[in-house]
């Protein structure tokens, strides 16, 4: 948990390095490199830094709040722990946010996961939903940023929240029948979940 403590009445507060991006920074990539080892070919754990991003505040919020933040806090405040943990970390996985940023939910994010996520960032490991965040996309009284499950699922997994912790991702098919999502794009997923689990040695011979 590598979200800046900003407010007390988040109950996840107690996880976190503080308020202080460096130091949270600092910790994250000292915690990350230290689970998952420095063995050339395997991981010891697939450590996931969450939450993705601009994460914090009271919990009954959580689910449909939007985030206002400019660019500029955006890169000095809640992204640079984020960014260590990928370019020096190495970090395997990213859990995306149940709360909007700038209008878009996390974990349908095009600026969290393209622009800088994956484009300047370069990670290449998976996108991980926090536990029923994809369906937050669709219900009514929390973002209501689509209509449909299918839909949902269909626009987090096309804008690379590559596995989800819930049960939207069982519309899938339903996404692909539509023609809203094509089979190239679970096939991106599956190969970015899969490859951790080869890195982890899960395939190996006993």
């Amino acid at each position: 948990n590598i979200n800046l403590f900003r407010d007390p009445r988040w109950g996840r507060g107690q996880e976190t390095y503080g308020e202080d991006p460096y130091l949270t920074a600092r910790l994250g990539v000292a915690f990350v490199k230290g689970i998952q080892g420095d063995d050339p070919r395997h991981l010891k754990v697939a450590a996931t830094a969450k939450h993705y991003a601009v994460h914090s505040g009271p919990e009954p919020e959580r689910h449909r709040f939007d985030a206002r933040v400019s660019l500029k806090d955006m890169r000095e405040t809640y992204l640079p722990a984020f960014e260590a943990l990928v370019r020096e970390g190495r970090v395997a996985s990213v859990m995306c946010a149940y709360n909007a940023v700038n209008g878009q939910p996390a974990c349908a994010s095009e600026d969290l996961l393209y622009r800088f996520l994956r484009g300047e960032w370069g990670f290449e490991g998976y996108v991980v939903s926090d536990c029923d965040a994809v369906n937050n996309l669709w219900r009514p009284n929390e973002h209501r940023y689509l209509e449909t499950q299918w839909e949902g699922a269909g626009t987090a997994l096309r804008r690379g929240t590559d596995l989800e912790c819930g049960d939207a991702y069982t519309t899938l098919a339903e996404a692909v029948r539509r023609g809203y999502l094509t089979e190239e794009d679970l096939d991106r997923a599956l190969s970015r979940v899969l490859s951790s689990r080869f890195r982890l040695g899960l395939f190996d011979p006993p």
